[in-house]
């Protein structure tokens, strides 16, 4: 291996960049915090969830 060559070196950090892109989807998600850790009335942590707006059964019932 041409250690000492630069364009291994080139190479090899495309390689691995690459490969950290394939690899990313692949990888766990972290989960985000909701609200504000660092509030201490806890006002961020007050966030609407969003409901669903789609008809999703066959019958067009709405889902709880």
């Amino acid at each position: 291996m041409p250690i000492g060559d630069w364009q291994f070196w080139v190479v090899t950090l495309l390689c691995l960049a690459g490969g950290y892109y394939v690899v990313r989807p692949l990888l766990p998600r972290r989960v985000k915090a909701d609200g504000c850790p660092h509030c201490a009335s806890g006002a961020a942590a007050s966030r609407a969830k969003r409901t669903c707006r789609v008809a999703l059964t066959v019958e067009r019932k709405h889902l709880p």
